[in-house]
């Protein structure tokens, strides 16, 4: 046997080993780029519908605040959501008499059929005097059961109902169905109120520690503080 026959004989393990790990990593990089790309979930399909408006409230207040509470829907992500404009076409096209406002269940179940969504948000808004109450529900389309139910009374002007109530009941409503917390919107200074509330008492309780009130015969005066101490 030659001197070059002995050595390619020697050196045949490192060669079939070399090739081995070769062919093992090209094997292993192709499964990596052939690896399916993981799908995103699927979106809910959603509509609102408008809001049905009761005593003190006109349908035009009412379908406004529906506008409000269907931008936070939208906004959060979560959904896939039907305009409201192709809402109101799509019902009026299949001529669903309700088209302007519904608030039973069966109604609800029967426009969501029509729309074909899995989820559908109503709601009524009233007021009695300078009371409003919010109801606003979720219905699932395939069961034409009432997943949630929110409600909210609000004292005041209904310019507080389109900036934050019904904003926050969206969000409270869509994290609750997607299982997380969307953050809460308006009153970002309040917690300055609270803190200049605190200073204030806690100011004020200091004031009323230093002028504590001395009893003298005759009267009542008030302790003054001691004199700062005369410098060196």
């Amino acid at each position: 046997m030659t001197l070059m026959s002995r050595t390619i004989q020697a050196a045949r393990p490192a060669i079939v080993a070399y090739l081995t790990c070769i062919l093992t990593l090209g094997t292993f990089a192709q499964q990596r780029t052939q690896r399916p790309q993981a799908t995103p979930p699927k979106k809910l399909n959603v509509a609102v519908l408008d809001f049905d408006a009761r005593g003190g409230l006109s349908k035009e207040e009412a379908a406004t605040l529906s506008d409000a509470f269907q931008t936070e829907i939208v906004s959060v992500g979560e959904f896939t959501v039907v305009d409201r404009q192709r809402i109101r076409q799509i019902l009026q096209e299949q001529g669903f008499q309700q088209s302007e406002a519904c608030s039973q269940v069966e109604c609800i179940v029967e426009a969501g059929k029509i729309l074909k969504v899995e989820r559908m948000f109503a709601g009524t808004i009233g007021k009695v005097g300078s009371l409003f109450n919010v109801n606003i529900q979720v219905i699932d389309i395939a069961t034409a059961q009432i997943i949630s139910n929110k409600s909210r009374q609000h004292r005041g002007d209904i310019e507080d109902l389109l900036s934050e109530i019904i904003p926050n009941m969206a969000r409270q409503m869509a994290g609750e169905m997607v299982g997380k917390q969307f953050d809460a919107v308006g009153g970002g200074g309040g917690w300055l109120w609270y803190a200049a509330g605190a200073v204030v008492l806690g100011g004020g309780a200091a004031a009323a520690i230093l002028l504590k009130p001395k009893k003298e015969e005759g009267g009542t005066s008030v302790e003054a503080l001691p004199p700062s101490p005369d410098l060196p």
